[in-house]
């Protein structure tokens, strides 16, 4: 109750520039929420334990059974990277480098997909909150040059009050994401790590068992 009284205060007190940082907090509400929820939730996945069963598979040779651990998990960003080097991995080294590749490509675009608007919406908010603090000293000073000296005290007030009400949403909304887009971009590098990491450890396991099964 107490956030819609101070957000009605705000657009009733902070003028037009007000209306566009609402419609910017309201989007980055929207693509923050989604994104928090994706890198969070539905990319993040406790995978130690499924990644050593496939590394003991493919050290065996058994590149089909590493194969159905994978497809029990296949939204972990960590095993598709594995199942598609476990595809291609009849097809040589090469083919599988470069499934791999194609694999932690698909996973950084899903990671920083729409993150990019947040940053954009910082730097919006930010701008749109000066926009209200100086559209709102124009008003002051262009009102109170025709005002009575009674009427110039309480509309200066007035037109202050507007401008500080717009700094002071865009500057919220602007460090909101800001931080958003902080945590999100952190936790996507995180994410594209392990993939590329799990990568690596793949074409580690995969020399091993030629080795193992050439001796």
């Amino acid at each position: 109750m107490a956030i819609l009284q101070a957000l009605s205060t705000l657009i009733e007190h902070g003028g037009f520039a007000t209306y566009l940082i609402f419609m910017a907090g309201t989007t980055l509400l929207v693509i923050g929420t989604e994104r928090l929820l994706t890198l969070f939730l539905r990319m993040s996945f406790n995978v130690e334990g499924p990644i050593e069963a496939i590394r003991s598979l493919i050290l065996e040779k058994k590149y089909t059974d590493a194969l159905q651990i994978c497809n029990k998990q296949p939204g972990a960003p960590e095993l598709a990277v594995i199942k598609s080097g476990l595809t291609a991995v009849e097809n040589g080294r090469e083919a599988m480098k470069s499934a791999l590749g194609g694999a932690v490509l698909e996973i950084t675009h899903r990671c920083e997909n729409r993150v990019g608007y947040l940053a954009l919406i910082a730097n919006v908010a930010t701008l749109l909150g000066l926009l209200g603090t100086i559209s709102g000293l124009i008003k002051t000073f262009a009102s109170i040059a025709n005002a009575d000296a009674a009427e110039k005290a309480k509309m200066l007030g007035m037109g202050i009050s507007e401008a500080m009400y717009a700094t002071a949403a865009g500057l919220g909304v602007g460090i909101l994401a800001m931080v958003v887009h902080t945590v999100c971009t952190s936790k996507g590098d995180t994410i594209v790590g392990n993939a590329q990491d799990t990568g690596l450890k793949l074409i580690t396991w995969v020399e091993q068992s030629e080795r193992i099964s050439k001796t």
